[in-house]
């Protein structure tokens, strides 16, 4: 079934194709009104040396002792916050956003990440602020046990004032919808088609043939059928034409001795048509007799 044969039957359905279509455009009008948008907010902090080995390495400025073991720690005290413990304590204190932190993969620096998204702007807001704060205290947590002297800090880089909206998942579901609505659009007409009209073998038709016997007239389908092929046979050979009575060519006559050969012939050979002695008329060239003058004077005829 090619493209415009789809679209008659479509439209020879147009009692199922309308109301599918309508109910499509209506499941995406209510999903666009009805699903929530979704809001995001964001913070970022970053790990710094000690104040001891800045100070004895660049002169207290920390941004100038960045090594790869503070990247090993941000990559530490995210894990320890995204734990199952740290979300029940968020819900107990009614925050209920869903939260993820993250080593930006597009950063070398020793950055941490922390990404909230809730459908309401302000709880979004309120959990991202919670576990900015929940992650200096997870680094103190972890150098605990150390009783050295120096100890990793940190400070808040970024953080959102406002949170942003997001249509990702909102456009996501409304394109499901409209896919899934157009598929039934299109393949239940499609179906219900098939299912009634099934195609059938093609079968030759033969009509009686003036002859006598029967002749195949052309090979098509039959009228219920969408589609025809239609083959035409070879037409027949016409039959000889019996040549007119006044036209008959004459039958051979024998060859004499020494006359109508063509070795006989030399180099001086003149042929000239002239009428028949019978009495034919000299234009047929099958009645006429075909002279030949020699050299020696002698005349010769000879007949096709």
């Amino acid at each position: 079934m090619d493209l415009m044969e789809a679209v008659f039957v479509l439209a020879r359905r147009w009692t199922i194709t309308i109301p599918l279509l309508v109910l499509t455009i209506a499941a995406v009008t209510a999903g666009y009104l009805l699903l929530p948008w979704t809001y995001e907010s964001s913070g970022t902090v970053v790990f710094l040396t000690s104040r001891q080995i800045a100070e004895k390495n660049t002169g207290g400025n920390p941004y100038l002792a960045f090594d790869g073991s503070l990247s090993i720690t941000a990559e530490l005290v995210g894990r320890a916050v995204d734990d199952e413990l740290t979300a029940q304590d968020l819900a107990q204190h009614g925050l209920t956003g869903t939260y993820e932190t993250q080593i930006p993969p597009d950063s070398r620096a020793p950055l941490l990440k922390v990404t909230v998204t809730h459908s309401d702007p302000a709880m979004a807001q309120a959990t991202m602020e919670a576990i900015l704060k929940r992650i200096p205290a997870a680094l103190d947590d972890l150098q605990k046990t150390n009783s050295s002297i120096s100890q990793v800090r940190l400070s808040v880089l970024t953080k959102s004032k406002k949170p942003e909206r997001v249509a990702t998942s909102k456009i996501r579901s409304l394109v499901g919808v409209l896919a899934v609505g157009l598929m039934l659009t299109v393949g239940a007409p499609l179906i219900i088609e098939s299912i009634k009209n099934p195609r059938r073998p093609i079968q030759p038709k033969r009509v009686p043939d003036p002859n006598g016997g029967l002749a195949p007239k052309r090979l098509r389908l039959d009228d219920d059928a969408p589609t025809a092929v239609h083959v035409w046979p070879p037409a027949a050979a016409a039959p000889a034409r019996p040549p007119a009575s006044g036209n008959l060519p004459e039958p051979a006559r024998p060859r004499r001795d020494g006359q109508g050969s063509s070795r006989s012939r030399t180099r001086g050979t003149r042929r000239t048509p002239r009428p028949n002695p019978d009495g034919n008329p000299a234009g047929d060239r099958n009645d006429t007799a075909w002279p030949r003058e020699t050299d020696d004077g002698r005349n010769t005829r000879r007949y096709p």
